[in-house]
């Protein structure tokens, strides 16, 4: 074999160019397939007439997607659920901690709790799915109990970065009490089991924190 020859067989050819249709990369297309999967499973698992089961003919039908796109980013229906839950609470808390940062420390519980009513206001599929008491999907249920423990890491985590207590001692029950009330307020007026706007819950949520503000560990 020819010098010339060795060379053709051990030169690596060229990757293929990735296609492109309409425009768009192969790993947009597949984001944007995604998203749209996320989106109809957000409308089925926070209708205001309660969740729907995921089933993969139901979620591929309304998002008008042949089911290999749907593995193509979920491995099963679990893994679909745990993701629409994720991909909304992130949107939420983005928003929350954005309008926290933009205030002075003495605005930031009000910043953080309109962000948090408003945002669930405008798009009540994410209150359903947070925290309608209709919601018995497992996976769902265990990503509240994670949720609920990630505001309260946040919550005491605010209370020592704006006022320094001397005594960190009662702030995990404390932060336990208040984010576990907030939900349950929020849940309240989600499924109107209280019929107030938006303004006045914010202020009502408000007041119950400034209530308990003589109770935060070592704040005058």
């Amino acid at each position: 074999m020819s010098a010339k020859d060795q060379s053709r067989q051990t030169t690596a050819a060229p990757a293929p160019a990735e296609r492109s249709y309409n425009g768009l990369p192969a790993a947009e297309r597949t984001n944007l397939r995604r998203q749209r999967l996320l989106e109809v499973g957000l409308d089925m698992l926070g209708g205001p007439d309660g969740p729907q089961d995921l089933t993969l003919r139901t979620v591929c039908g309304r998002s008008g997607l042949a089911q290999r796109y749907f593995y193509e980013s979920f491995a099963d229906k679990d893994e679909f659920a745990a993701a629409i839950y994720d991909w909304a609470l992130a949107g939420l808390v983005t928003k929350a901690q954005a309008a926290v940062a933009a205030v002075p420390p003495a605005d930031q519980a009000r910043a953080g709790v309109a962000s948090l009513v408003r945002t669930i206001g405008a798009d009540r599929r994410i209150g359903q799915l947070l925290f309608s008491p209709n919601q018995i999907n497992l996976v769902l249920v265990r990503k509240r109990f994670e949720s609920t423990a990630m505001f309260v890491s946040l919550f005491a985590q605010h209370l020592r970065d704006t006022f320094h207590p001397d005594n960190e001692s009662g702030l995990p029950i404390l932060a336990q009490f208040l984010v576990g009330g907030v939900g349950q307020a929020l849940a309240a007026w989600l499924n109107q089991e209280v019929t107030i706007t938006e303004d006045a819950l914010i202020e009502q949520l408000i007041e119950i924190l400034t209530v308990h503000q003589p109770l935060w560990p070592g704040v005058d």
